[in-house]
């Protein structure tokens, strides 16, 4: 949030401003590229370790239930940490933070090697706290990096946004694709088979008090598991040092709120954080970002469960959802393009009519393990949803909140994570059905904020046009 290290900039803040003045457009074009492609290789390859060891952590740390309660903690964690993002990001700067992020990713991978209460656990809440920080890190990346470039081009500013988070999204959405091939070929090679137990009542209507057996996986051998775990450790390692050796420090654009000058102390981020909320349009979305994020969190939760290891068995996990990753991955980045000439009205009513028609989906439909085309062709469509939701969202708060990026996006991921940490809390309590039943009651609540806040942002933008048009007739008149 409150980026760029400003205390260590501020007072080269003449220089730097004389220096972009003289620096060529072709250089600011490509240095501004340059840092959207170096924020997408580093997550791509961080995230490529990191989605893949949080699918199998209830399968690779079974013991005691571990590995769920270790993303409970996890999750949690992420909470507070979007609430808190400001004064750290101040401290250290957006740039250190992705640093100090994949730090944390590599601790965590490490954890894995030797999992126990007393490292995984530790290790969980150390990356959660990071998360929040880290996301809206990337978030001012872009959108700093999309202001520049709207003014090189004189493109509009949510086509930029839409272009280059589209190029982010689909280095991002290729870790479900890049993570799921290595987990299964690696633990393909050991000992590990599904167990002939396999739940006996699929689809909505799995139920944790219905009597199912539950789908399981023998633990492979160490030796397969250490050399899984070495390959995502090299992957939060080359994430490092991109980060370190490509990315160039933050430049603060001059759209930035003024108030990121001042440092900020807890009691002040914390009320910045909750006066955000006061204005309307981020009011309206909040239900918007939660119940997406709900979606998504039985889609990777619910859905592998009851309907792909129920009908088909836990191997066929990772094969499922890499072709959920890719088309997401191509929705991600063909979305970016067309967003200039469909504009994110029609983008964001196609992801609405695709999420809500999944949901739907799993309501009425019931597995089945000889008709397998289904199984992958849901999470196929999802993607659709989910790859424009990615991509138009960081957009839509980038444009939306100019003034107050920081506390936007903190409100965006803060939000985003409780909608995770409700679908994994009452993972245990509801059946599936009864959460397919909450998260579309939420998701039609959280599309008509969508369109109230869209219709807010409308009257302001018109009202600002014409608050400027009149003052510039004011002064034509008065040099006349």
């Amino acid at each position: 949030m409150a980026e760029n290290g400003i205390l260590l900039f501020k007072n080269k803040k003449q220089d730097d401003l004389e220096t972009r003045e003289e620096t060529p457009s072709g250089e600011s074009f490509w240095s501004s590229w340059r840092e959207t492609l170096v924020v997408s290789a580093s997550f791509m390859s961080a995230y490529t370790a990191y989605l893949a060891l949080q699918s199998l952590q209830s399968s690779l740390n079974q013991e005691q239930g571990l590995g769920v309660v270790s993303l409970a903690c996890l999750y949690g964690t992420v909470i507070l940490s979007g609430i808190l993002t400001p004064p750290f990001i101040r401290l250290v700067g957006p740039k250190w933070t992705l640093v100090i992020a994949w730090v944390c990713h590599c601790v965590y991978t490490a954890s894995n090697f030797y999992p126990t209460w007393a490292t995984l656990i530790p290790a969980s809440i150390l990356l959660g706290a990071i998360a929040g920080p880290m996301w809206t890190s990337q978030g001012l990346y872009i959108t700093a990096s999309g202001m520049r470039l709207s003014k090189i081009s004189g493109e509009k500013l949510h086509a930029v946004l839409s272009k280059l988070n589209g190029v982010f999204f689909m280095c991002y959405e290729c870790t479900q694709v890049t993570g799921n091939l290595i987990s299964s070929l690696v633990l393909k090679q050991g000992s590990l088979t599904d167990s002939d137990n396999v739940t006996q009542i699929c689809g909505a209507d799995d139920c944790p008090t219905s009597g199912n057996t539950t789908t399981e996986l023998a633990e492979p051998e160490p030796h397969i598991v250490y050399t899984l775990l070495g390959i995502f450790l090299a992957c939060d390692v080359i994430a490092l040092v991109l980060t370190l050796l490509f990315l160039p420090p933050f430049q603060k654009t001059p759209t930035s709120e003024d108030s990121t000058e001042q440092p900020l102390g807890m009691g002040r981020t914390l009320l910045s954080w909750f006066t955000a909320l006061s204005d309307p349009k981020l009011l309206l979305l909040v239900m918007f970002f939660l119940s997406s994020a709900m979606s998504q969190g039985i889609l990777f939760a619910d859905y592998t469960k009851a309907f792909i290891s129920c009908s088909l068995g836990v191997s066929m996990v990772g094969y499922v959802m890499a072709c959920h990753g890719v088309v997401t991955a191509l929705v991600a980045i063909v979305t970016s393009q067309a967003a200039k000439y469909t504009g994110r009205y029609v983008l964001f009513g196609v992801c609405i009519v695709c999420n809500a028609a999944m949901l739907l989906t799993l309501v009425l439909w019931k597995p089945r393990s000889d008709f397998i085309g289904p199984i992958f062709i849901i999470p196929s469509l999802w993607g659709i949803a989910i790859g424009i939701f990615h991509t138009q969202f960081n957009a839509l708060v980038g444009l939306m909140f100019p003034e107050k990026q920081e506390a936007a996006f903190a409100n965006f991921h803060t939000w985003n994570a409780i909608g995770f940490t409700i679908t994994f809390a009452y993972g245990g309590a509801l059946c599936v059905r009864a959460k397919l039943y909450v998260c579309l009651v939420l998701f039609a609540l959280g599309s008509l904020g969508y369109l109230l806040a869209e219709v807010i942002y409308l009257r302001q933008t018109h009202s600002a046009r014409a608050e400027s048009s009149r003052e510039k007739a004011s002064n034509s008149s008065e040099e006349f």
